[in-house]
């Protein structure tokens, strides 16, 4: 199990690379990665889709993530469920 400090880390890390598509949307807002660190200490309901490609992948993930490539995540989203907040990294 990752420590604590690394899974901030890496959540800085994955937001720093936030894609730039992400804001098309009405609803997204910007978060930082002590509050997503906060939001997942305190359970709430968050899935971390993390969007980089294969290689970037290999530098480590935030634990929980599941991993759709920014290529595919159009095609994918019908697939994600609605009920829970999405954070994109």
């Amino acid at each position: 199990m990752k420590s604590k400090t690394a899974t901030s880390a890496l959540v800085g890390l994955a937001l720093s690379v936030s894609p730039t598509w992400a804001q098309r949307s009405s609803t997204a807002r910007e978060t930082t990665p002590d509050a997503l660190q906060q939001m997942l200490d305190r359970g709430e309901k968050v899935l971390v889709i993390d969007v980089r490609d294969d290689e970037e992948i290999g530098f480590g993930s935030i634990p929980g993530a599941i991993h759709i490539p920014a290529d595919q995540l159009e095609a994918r989203m019908k697939d994600v469920p609605r009920d829970v907040q999405l954070v994109f990294t």
